[in-house]
């Protein structure tokens, strides 16, 4: 399967961010990024996770080490609104089993 890159540069101009931002997430383990001949490029997958930082960053003035704790956060979420819906089936079977 084919993962389609988007050069960083042209993220840059669209969003009007400095590559420094990018860099930054990407030390901070927040996104990644692909080097293929000198060129930085984010896959597309990411893309929807940068918007959302560039968005805490220039909406909420929230820096770095802020975006990355309310990363770490809506992952737990994530996480355990999974859990709660593997419950509810899990409860939803038995509950059948027993009418």
């Amino acid at each position: 399967m084919e993962t389609y890159l988007i050069p960083v540069e042209d993220i840059c101009a669209y969003h009007h961010v400095e590559i420094n931002f990018i860099h930054s997430l990407e030390d901070f383990g927040l996104i990644q990024t692909t080097v293929k001949k000198q060129s930085v490029f984010l896959p597309i997958d990411e893309l929807s996770k940068l918007e959302q930082y560039l968005r805490l960053a220039n909406d909420l003035q929230i820096n770095l080490e802020g975006i990355h704790a309310v990363s770490h956060l809506l992952n737990q979420l994530q996480n355990m609104q999974q859990e709660i819906t593997l419950l509810q089936n899990e409860l939803n079977y038995y509950k059948q089993l027993n009418q």
